[in-house]
């Protein structure tokens, strides 16, 4: 599976994309990378941040021990990662510009989730998670394709 879309986050709107793949008849693995950037401003003082995360994730769909049906998905589980935050200063002053390095580094997370798979033919869903633990913990939304 693919799955591409948006999440939100306090540091801007990232985008991110994954990929599972089937390990066993309820368990996947795989991993994904996400892009966000936020734009901070005081006074005549300017912050530009970026942020890239890269992650491995393990989830266990819950469909056959449920008896859920096929148009659904549910599934939970955990993820690591690491992610690298970037930071541009304009300052007032002349000459007052830094860039460098911001927070970041290794994160273990977990999620739940749910795709609808839509138009009967089980190739295309809409993708609906929330997790903690990183920077896609507050939620994210998007369109899964079966390849």
């Amino acid at each position: 599976m693919f799955t591409a879309g948006v999440g939100a986050s306090g540091w801007g709107i990232p985008v991110f994309g994954r990929i599972e793949i089937p390990v066993a008849e309820s368990i996947t693995i795989g991993g994904g990378a996400s892009f966000q950037s936020n734009n901070q401003r005081f006074l005549n003082d300017r912050w530009n941040h970026s942020i890239i995360g890269f992650h491995g994730r393990g989830s266990y769909h819950f469909n056959t021990i449920l008896n859920i049906p096929d148009d659904f998905d549910f599934y939970a589980g955990a993820s690591l990662g690491y992610y690298v935050w970037n930071t541009t200063y304009k300052g007032s002053t002349p000459g007052a510009v830094y860039t460098g390095g911001g927070n970041g580094g290794a994160n273990i997370g977990i999620h739940v989730g749910g795709r609808y798979f839509f138009g009967g033919n089980q190739k295309t869903a809409l993708n609906l998670e929330a997790g903690g633990g990183n920077v896609l913990s507050a939620g994210t939304i998007g369109i899964t394709f079966l390849l």
